[in-house]
């Protein structure tokens, strides 16, 4: 059932863009998309750091005096 939605203009433009750029044929699908790709889980981070082992990546991080 088709609803009308009050936006500003730079929102209507993005939108329109969104539309031209992934030649989509209407709003509805932008907005899908765009939907979809906010509620995919955050991407893993792991291996993020390289082979660095856990005390290369935390030597220095700490003064000595801080230190317990």
């Amino acid at each position: 059932m088709p609803t009308t939605i009050q936006i500003e203009k730079e929102t209507l433009k993005a939108l329109q863009k969104l539309k031209e750029v992934n030649r989509m044929k209407s709003y509805e699908e932008v907005i899908q998309m765009l939907l979809k790709k906010s509620m995919k889980p955050a991407k893993s981070m792991y291996g993020c750091l390289g082979k660095k082992s856990i005390r290369e990546i935390l030597e220095g991080l700490r003064d000595e005096g801080e230190r317990f």
